[in-house]
């Protein structure tokens, strides 16, 4: 047989396994909070406020974002003024990891519809934010 009944674990063994089960999986909780409180790196907070900048698909126009901390945003279209308040349809923006996801909503003539943009982050600093999406480069910096 491979496991005769006549073996059974000691009530000191049953404790150590226990224990050492527990010792576990505190130090994993302990690694898994250590990495998410000191090196996952910013929050999504850090894109709230407005952005302008250039962008590949405006050619030398100017473009502009303005992030709202209840994950909706305004795309800021260039007019008279540098910027005025127009914008396109209110739409939602999600920071995660390496990139910005921006729920473009659109109307037509057969209503309303969504697409999804995943611009992936080059590089960010607290004042400057530079991107792609599918071959296109944004370039923006912080105004507010």
């Amino acid at each position: 047989m491979l496991s005769p009944k006549s073996r059974l674990w000691t009530r000191g063994q049953r404790w150590l396994i226990c224990g050492a089960v527990l010792a576990g999986l505190v130090a994993f909780s302990a690694l898994v909070y250590s990495y998410e409180r000191y090196y996952r790196g910013p929050d999504d907070s850090v894109f709230i406020g407005t952005w302008r900048g250039e962008a590949d698909y405006t050619g030398e126009q100017r473009t502009g974002y303005r992030f709202k901390p209840d994950h909706t945003y305004q795309e800021l279209i260039p007019g008279d003024s540098e910027f005025p308040e127009s914008s396109t349809l209110a739409s939602k923006w999600h920071a995660g990891g390496d990139f910005l996801y921006l729920r473009v909503r659109c109307d037509d003539a057969s209503g309303p519809y969504d697409f999804l943009q995943a611009w992936h982050i080059d590089a960010m600093t607290s004042t400057e934010l530079r991107m792609h999406w599918e071959g296109l480069h944004a370039s923006l910096k912080r105004v507010e």
